[in-house]
């Protein structure tokens, strides 16, 4: 759990790119980070790799429909996730739509 710590898009990406070849965490905790859109996209291509996480909390993080299209698009490729937490972010209606759309696809 690394919540509350001011991690910004440039800490995920580094995370990120370490989760694609991690085989043993199955959850991790960003909630209360400011990762925007830019650290969404690097967990969608950690998502698009790694197996093995099931759990994803990225809650209160500046994350907007665009950010959450993008987890999206990755779940449509990765089966391993079971849990997404997105509380707090900003998030429209189109956001959910097309995510939903995605989910589709998984």
């Amino acid at each position: 759990k690394i919540s509350k710590n001011n991690i910004t898009s440039n800490g995920l990406i580094k995370i990120g790119e370490a989760l694609q070849i991690n085989a043993s965490l199955q959850t991790l905790d960003v909630s209360n980070n400011k990762i925007s859109d830019d650290g969404a996209a690097a967990i969608s291509e950690c998502l698009k790799k790694n197996n093995t996480l099931q759990e994803l909390k990225i809650s209160e993080n500046n994350i907007t429909s665009i950010g959450l299209t993008k987890i999206g698009d990755a779940l449509q490729i990765n089966t391993s996730l079971q849990t997404l937490d997105v509380l707090y972010n900003s998030i429209s209606d189109d956001g959910v739509i097309a995510f939903s759309e995605s989910l589709k696809n998984n």
